[in-house]
């Protein structure tokens, strides 16, 4: 055990390090009081997970994750991000609430370069919902993770993993399963969003983490759009689950002397993710789980060659415009 009065300098590593455990292991409650949100799992080596299910811009799903993290000194978090989108964790508020609602060309064009045509036109819709709501709320996006991460830093030995599928291969995957008018009658169902008067209060948030409602709302969007629901809930519910179980391992503890029994404890993981997410990971909890095919990233569709050839040759088109009328201008000034 840890002595705080004892020199520090005459102790080993590994009595530090075990000595630190035990105190948060000490200060870990074992029956922490779970919200309605919150579900315990159990691996097979007796480690725990508590899955935090989240509505994205609740300020009680941020209230959720910092008790749960307090409560249970956790030695992992998993969060609903990948290792793309880790930059939401750094930036403030204030400036997740102005790149939220600005969506302009140049935002367009960079995402196109980066990602391809077809997947920009995704990234473009995700940023123009997130940008509604965030106008509707007044809240940033990603807060309970931003919270995760600040409280999981205070917390010894606690690590920080990005537990979703990379963001480019669920857009291409995305990009390259569609068809192209599907995704065109989502993008412009979106693009009218600020259009049409209806709100997003904070009641129909919370609302969101009730079961009947989420499990219709998820039924609606399946039925609507089942490639969709397939790609972005479904294969990464399966990801998401891996990424659980591996952060979900027991914890060797190092040994102060050689003579001493090796000792394994079971950790303990809080993960975050979005609360639609929740019932695909519990369904998958106890399934062998194979992720190498959702990493595929599969040839793009006819439609969306198409669009790509036919984007190209307009955005060239645009810019031989744009200098004939440049060269045009500067022809009208000089002569």
């Amino acid at each position: 055990m840890l002595d705080p009065m004892n020199n520090w300098t005459n102790m080993s590593y590994n009595e530090i390090y075990r000595g630190l455990r035990y105190l948060k292991i000490k200060k870990r409650q074992t029956r922490p009081n779970l919200q309605s949100t919150i579900s315990e799992l159990v691996t097979e080596d007796g480690c725990k997970v508590y899955l935090v299910g989240t509505v994205h811009f609740s300020r009680e799903s941020v209230r959720d994750v910092q008790q749960i993290i307090q409560q249970v000194q956790p030695d992992a978090v998993v969060i609903e991000l990948c290792q793309d989108r880790k930059l939401l964790l750094t930036l403030d508020e204030q400036t997740l609430l102005n790149e939220a609602k600005e969506c302009d060309l140049y935002k367009m064009q960079k995402a196109m370069n980066q990602f391809g045509v077809m997947p920009a036109l995704w990234l473009m819709v995700f940023l123009k919902l997130s940008a509604y709501v965030t106008e509707q709320l007044g809240i940033a996006p990603g807060g309970e993770f931003r919270k995760a991460f600040r409280e999981a830093q205070k917390i010894p030995f606690c690590n920080i993993y990005f537990g979703d599928r990379p963001i480019f291969i669920t857009l291409n995957r995305c990009a390259a399963t569609l068809s192209f008018w599907k995704l065109v009658k989502m993008f412009l169902g979106v693009l009218c969003l600020n259009s049409q008067s209806v709100p997003v209060g904070k009641e129909i948030m919370e609302q969101i983490k009730q079961k009947g409602m989420l499990e219709q709302t998820i039924k609606t969007a399946t039925e609507e759009f089942p490639e969709f629901h397939r790609i972005f809930i479904s294969e990464r519910d399966v990801y998401l689950t891996h990424s659980l179980k591996q952060a979900a391992r027991p914890i060797v503890l190092p040994q102060i002397s050689q003579s001493d029994p090796q000792q394994v404890i079971p950790s303990v993981v809080v993960g975050v993710v979005g609360i639609g997410h929740v019932a695909g990971i519990k369904k998958n909890w106890n399934r062998q789980l194979n992720i190498q095919e959702l990493m595929r990233v599969p040839n793009p569709s006819l439609p969306t060659r198409i669009l790509r050839f036919v984007f190209g040759v307009t955005l060239y088109g645009l810019k031989i415009f744009f200098y004939y009328k440049i060269a045009q201008t500067l022809i009208w000034l000089f002569d």
